[in-house]
């Protein structure tokens, strides 16, 4: 990131052109517009490698994060979980690609379910490293695509239901779901059958 912002300040300069500061996750929430105008008002879900937060948004460029993660972003843990499995990076979307192979039967816990807007992945990303490592210890094979459709159903299943619940609590009439993770199957199907 320093690399391309020094790379962009550069080029501003020697081309005279002026460089435009974008908030990040402004930019992942306006992605959007380049499938359908905005509609407001309307919740962003934004989830990512670095964020999982809800976003309230009234009109154009007025963001009121509802919600965040306390701890680890979910397309950080799908990475981790992913990593512990012997997947290779970006672990996210082999993640997604097994769990439709596999068969919840790991017992791992809902993270972070409450009744806030917020989320947060380190415990349900430890439970499934303990599991993964206990299971090697007792000389016990890991049964991969189980535990990425266990992990999968326990994450979407989250913040699914918070997102309807800021919906709903908030009256927004618009739904838009953005950054990287944006991209799980079963993520967007969740969110569609709502």
């Amino acid at each position: 990131l320093m690399i391309g912002l020094q790379c962009a300040k550069t080029i501003s300069l020697v081309t005279g052109k002026p460089l435009i500061p974008v908030h990040h996750i402004a930019g992942h929430i306006y992605a959007n517009n380049l499938e359908k105008r905005l509609e407001f008002p309307l919740i962003a879900l934004v989830v990512s490698g670095g964020h999982t937060d809800l976003v309230y948004m009234k009109e154009d460029y007025s963001f009121m994060r509802i919600g965040s993660t306390l701890d680890d972003a979910v397309g950080e843990a799908y990475d981790k979980v992913a990593k512990v499995c012997g997947l290779e990076y970006p672990g996210g979307p082999k993640v997604d690609k097994l769990a439709k192979e596999g068969q919840d039967t790991y017992d791992l816990p809902y993270p972070l379910d409450d009744d806030s807007y917020n989320f947060s992945f380190s415990g349900i990303k430890s439970a499934v490293v303990n599991i993964i490592h206990n299971e090697k210890q007792r000389g016990n094979d890991i049964r991969v695509a189980d535990m990425c459709t266990s992990f999968q159903n326990r994450v979407v299943s989250v913040i699914t239901k918070k997102t309807i619940k800021a919906l709903k609590e908030y009256n927004a009439t618009n739904l838009v779901l953005a950054g990287g993770v944006a991209a799980n199957s079963y993520l967007r199907e969740e969110l569609a059958k709502v």
